[in-house]
């Protein structure tokens, strides 16, 4: 998959977001190593602000998040259907390995239903978004045979399939965006709401010519945080967006983002994710407390900038994600 998501954009602010940015935002990937350096996984402080006990305190990342986003061919008629069947008829056994929490194929939409323009359609229109436990259990996905049987099988001719498929539906290669998610709130799945499942990944009929119905709705935003606000806007986030969002029927989970290499002079981006069972679901929120939802413009130096998807091939267990 790799693969959201919850929750992409090659080069416009207004897709530079975690959750399917085309520019990755910047990701705290657990302990990365870069130029030898261990990355801790924790909400940066400075060293001044450490020396200052300002973010002693830095939350820890409760999920890892791993993302793939695709620019499915809008002008090839008949393009994002087929991608959508690729994805549903891929041998995988994703729900079945340990850490996994939840996993959807989104489709990027317009609030009001209406065509995405051609900026939105030159940069990336579908997202793969899966949600591990810890960086610990994605890596023993990645590195282990299930990823490859999910991935053209390891074989010649499963890599091939996979390549001209790709190159039927996509423009450009996929980009993967890893990211460390905070605050996870999430409702449990009863054993009768669980999707419908054959050896760890979805039993659906896709013909290639119709889009797979919607299963899920997510909204996001991007917000640029200032720099030295980061513990602030976690906590503001998650008692104004999540935790309210969280008393509205329909809601399914919500989280907070932080990806790699999106920085700026103003601060990094962070973003916020909340799942619901549909649009309207959402909207009953957004047109109650979602209305006022939101930080306080000290911790955020930008507004946000919305972004909203429609979720396909659910995956999850009984815990939620």
């Amino acid at each position: 998959e790799m693969v959201s998501s919850c929750v992409g954009v090659s080069g416009s602010r207004a897709m530079r977001g975690v959750t399917v940015g085309g520019k990755a935002p910047r990701v705290v990937e657990g302990r990365r190593q870069r130029r030898g350096v261990a990355r801790d996984t924790r909400v940066k402080v400075s060293s001044a602000e450490r020396a200052s006990g300002v973010g002693s305190g830095s939350t820890a990342a409760d999920r890892y998040v791993a993302m793939n986003r695709f620019r499915v061919q809008e002008r090839k008629e008949g393009a994002d259907a087929k991608f959508e069947k690729r994805w549903a008829e891929r041998p995988s056994r994703l729900a079945t390995m340990d850490g996994f929490r939840w996993f959807a194929l989104f489709r990027r939409v317009n609030r009001d239903g209406s065509p995405l323009d051609e900026e939105a359609h030159a940069d990336y229109n579908y997202t793969s978004m899966t949600l591990w436990e810890d960086k610990e259990t994605f890596k023993v996905w990645r590195e282990g045979d299930a990823f490859k049987e999910a991935h053209g099988g390891g074989n010649i001719k499963g890599i091939l399939d996979m390549l001209i498929s790709s190159a039927q539906t996509l423009k450009g290669k996929p980009k993967l965006l890893l990211a460390n998610a905070y605050k996870t709130s999430s409702v449990s799945v009863s054993e009768s709401d669980l999707p419908k499942m054959a050896g760890g990944w979805r039993e659906l009929v896709a013909d290639g010519v119709n889009l797979l119905e919607p299963e899920c709705f997510m909204a996001a935003n991007d917000f640029v945080v200032t720099s030295g606000q980061e513990e602030a806007f976690l906590e503001e986030a998650n008692a104004k967006i999540i935790e309210k969002a969280r008393t509205f029927p329909g809601f399914r989970f919500g989280t907070v983002l932080n990806a790699d290499n999106n920085s700026s002079e103003e601060g990094d981006v962070y973003a916020t994710a909340t799942v619901w069972d549909d649009q309207a679901s959402w909207e009953a929120f957004a047109g109650e407390d979602g209305a006022k939802a939101g930080v306080s413009k000290n911790v955020a130096a930008k507004d946000p900038f919305p972004r909203y998807f429609e979720g396909k091939l659910v995956l999850t267990t009984q815990k939620g994600a």
